[in-house]
Formats: C-alpha cells, sequence, structure tokens
C-alpha cells in the first residue's frame, strides 16, 4: 500500500499526497473550474486562462516562472479538460521549494494584463487552427458534438468568435472560481507533509463565495459527414454514451474498451485490419470524468469502405455481450497491468488522484486492480447493449 495522506484545510483546500523515496517530485494544483463551466459567449475561457496565467505573476514574469523550473532540471505545464484545469511541475526534490511556491504563485496571484491577453489570444487562435487541420483530433471534438448538446459539447479550447471577445473582467471573474473550496493540490515524490500544508497555507486565503454552477449535460446522438480538401484517407469515428467516471460501472467500461479497441489484439483491430484489411489504424478511446462518459472509435479508412467498417464496428459492440470468460479475464490483467505501470510515473498518479477525488475520494484510486478484478460478464453484457451512437467522418473532396 502506497504512503497517502490527504489533508482538508478549514478554507476548504484539500491537498493528497503520496510519498515515495525517489529524487523527485510531481506537484500539481487543480481547479475543478474546467471548461464545463462555461457559459456559451465564454467558450474557452478556462483554457485561455491556462495560457494566460504562465504570463506573469504580481512578483514573477514569465521568464523567471519558466526558469526557475528549467534550471534546476525541472519541467512545468498545463491541461485543461470539461471538469478540471491544473498546472504542474515535475523537479528534483530537493528543489521542492521552487517548485511549489511556482505553481501556488501562478493560481493565486496570476498578473492578467490586458496586453498579454492581446498577445496570447493570437497563439489560441493559432492552435484553433492547429487542431482544425488535424483531423483525428478535430473529429474528436466534433464527436462529442453529436453526443452531448450544448454548451457542454463546445469544444475545450472555444471558439474563434468567443474567443475574439474575451477581455481582462472575464479572467478578473473567471480567476474567482480559483477559490480554495474548488482547488486540489496533488503531490507525488519525495516530500514533507508539513511542509505542504505550511506552504500552501501562505498562498491560499479564506474562500470566497464564488461557488461552480452546477453542469447541464443532455445526451443526444446525432451524425455528420463533412468533406475537406488536401487529404486522401477517410477519417471515420463512431462513438456512443459510456459510464462516468464516478459511476460504479466505470471499471467495467474500461475492461469492454480493451477488450473491443485497445492494442494489436483487440477485437477491432483483429476484425478490422487483420482479417480484412479495411485500416491501417483502428482503436478504441474512452473518455471520463466525474459527470459524463463516452467511447470513441476511430478508424483511418478507405472512402468506399465507410459502410462496411461501420456495420462491423456496430456488430462487435453487440457481440460484447457474448464475451467469453476467458476474454474477460485476459481483458483484467491487461488493465491492472497498464494500471501497475503507470503508477511508475509521479505525474500521471498526481493527476488521476486528483480525478478520483473529484469523482468520488482520491483513496478510491488505490483500490483500482480490486476493482477491475470484480468485473463480471454481466456488466460487459449490459454495456454492449448501446441506446444508441453517433458518427463523425471526414472523406476527401
Amino acid at each position: 500500500m502506497a504512503e497517502f495522506y490527504k489533508i482538508k484545510q478549514k478554507n476548504g483546500l484539500t491537498i493528497l499526497f503520496e510519498k515515495r523515496d525517489l529524487p523527485i517530485v510531481t506537484i500539481i494544483t487543480a481547479t475543478r473550474a474546467g471548461s464545463a463551466y462555461e457559459l456559451v459567449k465564454k467558450k474557452g475561457i478556462a483554457h485561455f486562462f491556462e495560457h494566460i496565467v504562465f504570463k506573469g505573476t504580481k512578483t514573477r514574469t514569465t521568464k523567471e516562472i519558466s526558469s526557475s523550473i528549467e534550471k534546476v532540471g525541472g519541467i512545468l505545464n498545463a491541461f485543461t479538460d470539461d471538469e478540471i484545469t491544473g498546472f504542474w511541475t515535475k523537479l528534483p526534490s530537493k528543489y521542492f521549494d521552487i517548485g511549489a511556491n511556482i505553481i501556488f504563485d501562478l493560481v493565486t496571484n496570476p498578473k492578467l494584463s490586458q496586453k498579454d491577453i492581446e498577445k496570447e489570444r493570437n497563439v489560441i487562435l493559432s492552435e484553433v487552427d492547429l487542431y482544425h487541420d488535424l483531423p483525428r483530433r478535430y473529429l474528436f471534438d466534433k464527436i462529442k458534438e453529436l453526443l452531448y448538446s450544448k454548451p457542454f459539447s463546445m469544444p475545450v479550447i472555444g471558439l474563434k468568435e468567443t474567443i475574439a471577445k474575451l477581455k481582462k473582467p472575464d479572467f478578473v471573474n473567471w480567476h474567482k472560481y480559483y477559490n480554495p473550496e474548488n482547488l486540489i493540490i496533488s503531490i507525488v515524490g519525495n516530500a514533507n507533509l508539513k511542509e505542504i500544508d505550511n506552504l500552501s497555507k501562505k498562498y491560499f486565503g479564506k474562500p470566497n463565495l464564488k461557488m461552480l454552477p452546477k453542469i447541464k449535460i443532455s445526451k443526444i446522438n446525432k451524425h455528420l459527414v463533412e468533406k475537406r480538401q488536401s487529404i486522401d484517407q477517410t477519417h471515420f469515428t463512431l462513438g456512443f454514451h459510456a459510464p462516468s467516471f464516478s459511476d460504479k460501472m466505470r471499471h467495467a467500461s474500461e475492461v469492454f474498451n480493451a477488450i473491443i479497441g485497445e492494442g494489436m489484439s483487440s477485437v477491432l483491430f483483429q476484425e478490422v485490419r487483420e482479417k480484412r484489411g479495411l485500416a491501417y489504424a483502428i482503436k478504441s478511446f474512452l473518455r471520463q470524468e466525474k459527470s459524463y462518459g463516452y467511447s470513441i472509435v476511430y478508424a483511418g479508412i478507405e472512402k468506399k469502405n465507410i459502410k462496411k467498417v461501420k456495420e462491423i464496428v456496430l456488430k462487435e459492440i453487440k457481440n460484447m455481450s457474448r464475451v467469453k470468460a476467458r476474454d474477460l479475464e485476459e481483458a483484467k490483467e491487461q488493465k491492472v497491468g497498464n494500471w501497475e505501470i503507470d503508477t511508475e510515473s509521479c505525474e500521471g498518479v498526481a493527476i488521476n488522484l486528483i480525478l478520483q477525488e473529484m469523482a468520488t475520494r482520491a483513496e478510491d484510486f488505490y483500490d483500482y486492480p480490486e476493482k477491475i478484478y470484480d468485473v463480471k460478464l454481466e456488466d460487459l453484457k449490459r454495456l454492449a447493449k448501446i441506446k444508441g451512437y453517433s458518427t463523425a467522418i471526414l472523406v476527401p473532396k
């Protein structure tokens, strides 16, 4: 069992800490304020805010932020998703104070200069163009739009028209969501719990009353075929709703996904590529956070094979109701093995502790193998009965 600790401070701040006897440490501060809480007219502000924070704080310049970490051999980064925005660093543990001070300062004291906002706006608009030009990335955003109603289904990065209108007051108001009640600090590596607790108290004060609204998620099923110049391959995606990260069937959905489309031994890889040669790449992906879950099957195929591949995918999903016990046991070992390998990564564990804390409680992360081994054939049969699906297909023009 890992040496794990959890502290809930009086101001509402949650601290998660897994102590490891290694010369490295990962420090993450995450807020629950992800893109799912945005208004339609402010779509993209969570991701934009993630960018603008690195433009400086009230006590540090952009260069001071990056150089403080990089000059001691560390890395610094951030991410935004529907129900989480996180800022993290991984560095030698002897420089823990440097890393923690930088991450805590970023979250609590961003400068939010209008000049910096204007410059970074162009960067993000270029990022929107980049995502559009990457077929698989583009379709992954589209399939979400076809599985859920707006505003939840809108892309995390936002839309050009909404990004163009965001001003400093919008960021100041959004930062109010970065209060202790909505924040989780997750640290994995060689550090001292008392030092973590004391240092965080220097940065995170009293909670304010800016609480997150409830997320409105409405499931739908729609379909899209889009023609595009400058591509030679047809990009096919099929998506369907799945259990959320907080659902009791969550672990069964992971086993289901492993059997249907993870790796070269998966059902879809064998049926579509190996047996029929209909695709170079075919794989399934499972997206889950606290309030939602969905699966995506992606394949790169020839245009003439769209109908055939779609029929095979739907058939094999349905056939999951007849999975054999041997296949189930092998998939369980696959998932537990993946989990054990992933736990080598300090940053991977730190992020997953946060996601688990948001969904249920962080301690449940360590019960993962037990929960996977508890999955039954009946669970897979239930998941095989999908109520509907969506398709997003990009074809050469």
